[in-house]
């Protein structure tokens, strides 16, 4: 319908750039990127400074490796409006991207300048500062944990739980991510899905996958089969993701994605399970006071490292 609506409103205003922009960012979230480049081209051609579709063209060419004409764009987004801070953020995920990430660092801190509250920033910021090795340990686990406390502000603190105490009450047990598909992820997690004791435990999982795989819908019926749960959050608020988790009475929620893309850290900040866990996707602290411990091994942090996790 939106896109009926748009097509609708360039016919009675061909000219009408924001029309243009608008269209070409539902065809790219539609992954038609050919057609959100014809849009946000035309959206240029009408108003050679609009920096959203400079911004946005940019973010394409970014996700079809053409790195010049990104870099192109998106420094054209910033020398329009100076201010534009998701700009700048895309400019970080292109040096990213290109293996610069010195400069990606330099680009989301420029970010976080014009919008200390910029979670994409934030969290970009912290998953590339991984990658630098540069100043001590602490300064890296500081970055994290300044981040987590800033964080938590945002959201109301569960501080009571009432998970029934029964001695012969199965543990409910709750994964959380947006991974269970042909991701790096999913197959860490596979074993102990297919492996829990489901008789001594219920296992709850909150799948926040985008586009579901044939891997997603084989570990759903996985889960359904051994008299788990599945439930799909893609799209649902994070705090009505920590009501969700309440009414199912998670004892141990185990988030596994860290500061990696569509995580749902808001969720685990909310603090609606008794006991939270991080695991697999992310190989540091997230930094979160609502986070109790983090699930490696000695391959992973090494029994001699100095580094704080």
């Amino acid at each position: 319908k939106a896109i009926v609506f748009y097509e609708l409103a360039l016919h009675f205003n061909p000219r009408c750039a924001e029309a243009c922009n608008n269209l070409g960012v539902i065809y790219k979230d539609r992954d038609n990127l050919d057609k959100a480049v014809e849009c946000y081209q035309m959206a240029l051609s009408i108003k050679p400074n609009f920096s959203q579709s400079l911004n946005n063209l940019g973010v394409v060419y970014t996700v079809q490796g053409k790195m010049d004409a990104a870099a192109s764009m998106i420094e054209k987004a910033i020398l329009a409006n100076p201010t534009y801070a998701e700009a700048y953020n895309n400019l970080g995920v292109l040096y990213r991207d290109a293996g610069s990430i010195t400069l990606s660092v330099q680009a989301y801190e420029r970010c976080l300048q014009i919008d200390p509250d910029s979670r994409n920033a934030g969290q970009n910021r912290l998953l590339a500062l991984n990658y630098i090795d540069e100043g001590s340990d602490d300064k890296l686990y500081d970055a994290h944990r300044e981040w987590g406390k800033r964080f938590m502000k945002l959201y109301a603190q569960y501080t009571s739980w009432d998970n029934p105490k029964v001695a012969d009450r199965p543990l409910v047990i709750g994964y959380v991510s947006p991974d269970f598909f042909t991701h790096s992820v999913s197959y860490f997690v596979e074993a102990p899905l297919t492996h829990h004791d489901y008789t001594n435990c219920k296992v709850v999982v909150y799948s926040g996958v985008v586009k579901a795989d044939a891997k997603t819908l084989r570990f759903k019926d996985k889960v359904l089969k051994k008299g788990g749960v599945w439930r799909d959050i893609y799209g649902i608020d994070e705090k009505k993701v920590a009501t969700l988790v309440r009414e199912d009475k998670v004892d141990i929620l185990v988030e596994l994605t860290g500061h990696t893309a569509n995580n749902k850290l808001g969720t685990m900040a909310c603090c609606p399970a008794p006991i939270q866990v991080t695991w697999i996707g992310y190989p540091n602290t997230t930094g979160l006071p609502a986070i109790d411990y983090r699930i490696t091994d000695s391959l992973a942090d090494s029994p001699n490292t100095n580094q704080k996790a």
